[in-house]
């Protein structure tokens, strides 16, 4: 057993609820004392206001009694506001959360100081809201700082032409500070028909302190909204539904001995629901269904590679020393040792009852397992390892990448290359296929390259190419979704998820703490499980199940069916 226990296997899956303690109790989060320090992060209390100071948030409100042209100005103009920029070191749905709350308090707040006269400027139903969202911004012009604080309104001048006869539309107002009529001028509240909503004004100060009945039929029984209707309605308005995926895995195992290196592949999902894993000489099984761990086999070398065949019952295994054995997983022994390679094997993948092999001495094996021999065909077109391989059923087409930094697509079992592709810069382990497009290929390259490029094999162009900013470990293509998950190692460790369409990040998955080489997805196409030198298993639930698709109801295509 390798000093290994029956179940190497130790669920070190995160609490769902870290504030609680042992006993149930939730821990304090905030020290209790009576310095000043501590006092400050105690319980809130109200604290006397302070005679013209105001305190400021992240935001800056203005008021009607001290307005300040900087806010003014970026309230006004909305190209103030910081750009958003995606890159590949942030989750592309947080962007576009922050995104729309910016817009939203952007919207509401321009609604609020300037709603009123764009009602009174507005055409047809069109409303304040509306009106916001369709105009350009404008940079607004202010005059002196001199004046008190009354506030007027005045219209932007037209741009277009004197000889034009069309009218532009009327753009968001422009504040212009206005010198005081009288000295209770200046003193005078603004009404909600006149500037602005009942949120930002104010009354005068009375020298009489309202009752506590007043102030109850104020807040129960006063219908008037603090703020606009439309503003209320945009607030309490559904907002555009954002992907959920879970951050943190909701499954987390101890993996003693899962080693640290490149070009091993260690882990690997069946057909049926099983996890294959090699762990220093011993490889387990890991049923997903009953939670079940089953010792497979033991070894003097150690084991570099492994991969289901496609119906889940046997499971192919590469050792350091060029053997590859076929293990029926049902009897649990080995059935068949395959030689030909002289070191290590790096890399196994299936296409039906074909198996191939790449390995350090640079050569690539064809293996037809129902034939007595070990292999009836050998490749050498790579100068260095062959460290990734895939095969592409449908297409019948294998994908090689190699120390190298070279990556050939072949017909078939045929020696010669259909193409072959130079432009990484570092060795291209991690490979995938796509299942909704055909002779689409994804590749990534290693830390001196970091690239994500996806290739036509029928044309031999190039879609895409991304630079992933870490080095691409390994990567799998979502059947469910048009959705492709990288592992990176140097110097990231985190996973992404990478839409196709727009090559745009995902989501970032962060957990693990050292290179994330090995990495798999399931049967079913919602999970993915991921390996990494800290020697951890973390399963995430990044997709959702595909929906069963409905049979027409249709005799012709019933008919046609059945003939087929």
């Amino acid at each position: 057993m390798s000093g290994f226990p029956e179940n190497p296997f130790m669920n070190n899956t995160p609490s769902s609820s870290p504030s609680k303690s042992v006993d149930g109790n939730r821990v304090l989060k905030r020290p209790l004392g009576n310095n000043s320090s501590s006092s400050l992060l105690s319980s809130p209390s109200r604290r006397a206001r302070t005679s013209g100071s105001v305190i400021y948030g992240d935001r800056f409100i203005p008021n009607r009694t001290s307005i300040d042209l900087n806010s003014m100005k970026s309230i006004g103009n909305t190209a103030s506001v910081p750009t958003l920029i995606p890159s590949v070191t942030e989750d592309q749905v947080e962007l576009q959360r922050e995104r729309q709350s910016r817009e939203t308090f952007d919207t509401v707040l321009k609604n609020e100081l300037f709603g009123e006269k764009l009602l009174r400027d507005a055409i047809g139903k069109e409303s304040s809201i509306d009106r916001i969202k369709n105009t350009k911004p404008a940079i607004p012009c202010y005059q002196s700082a001199a004046a008190t604080a009354s506030v007027e309104y005045e219209e932007d001048m037209p741009t277009t032409p004197p000889d034009s006869d069309e009218r532009p539309q009327s753009a968001p107002v422009t504040p212009r500070r206005a010198l005081p009529q009288g000295p209770e001028e200046s003193y005078r509240p603004s009404s909600n028909s006149m500037r602005g909503a009942s949120l930002l004004t104010y009354r005068e100060r009375t020298g009489t302190r309202p009752s506590t009945t007043s102030i109850l039929q104020s807040h129960f029984f006063d219908s008037a909204s603090p703020v606009r209707p439309e503003s209320k309605q945009l607030l309490l308005s559904p907002g555009k539904k954002f992907r959920q995926i879970a951050k943190i895995p909701y499954r987390v195992l101890d993996a003693p001995s899962l080693a640290d290196d490149f070009y091993y592949d260690l882990i690997d999902w069946s057909s049926t629901d099983v996890l294959a894993v090699a762990l220093g000489k011993s490889i387990f099984l890991t049923d997903n269904n009953t939670g079940d761990v089953i010792h497979l086999c033991d070894t003097e070398n150690g084991f570099t590679s492994l991969r289901w065949v496609g119906a889940g019952s046997h499971l192919a295994v590469g050792q350091t020393d060029g053997l590859v054995e076929i293990y029926d997983v049902i009897k649990r022994k080995c059935i068949r040792t395959l030689s030909g390679h002289m070191d290590r094997v790096a890399c196994l993948t299936w296409n039906n009852h074909i198996l191939s092999s790449g390995s350090r001495d640079r050569s690539i094996l064809h293996r037809d397992v129902r034939a007595p021999d070990s292999f009836f065909e050998r490749i050498e077109t790579h100068s260095q390892e062959v460290c990734g391989l895939k095969w592409n059923p449908e297409t019948n087409k294998l994908a090689s990448g190699g120390n190298d930094n070279v990556v050939h697509v072949y017909d078939g079992t045929i020696k010669t290359p259909m193409f072959s592709f130079n432009e990484h810069t570092a060795a291209v382990k991690a490979m995938a296929w796509s299942p909704h497009k055909r002779g689409v290929l994804a590749t990534g390259g290693g830390t001196a390259d970091r690239k994500l490029k996806v290739w036509n094999t029928i044309t031999g162009s190039k879609l895409c190419d991304v630079d992933t900013g870490s080095q691409v470990c390994n990567m799998v293509w979502s059947n469910n979704t048009d959705e492709i998950v990288t592992s990176h190692g140097y110097s990231r460790y985190n996973l992404t998820v990478w839409d196709y369409q727009t090559m745009d990040p995902v989501a970032i998955l962060k957990g693990h703490s050292f290179r994330v080489l090995h990495m798999t997805l399931s049967a079913d196409g919602t999970t993915v499980v991921s390996g990494a030198g800290d020697e951890t298993l973390r399963y995430w639930k990044i997709f959702g199940k595909v929906k069963a698709k409905t049979n027409p109801n249709s005799i012709i295509f019933s008919s046609l069916n059945q003939i087929r």
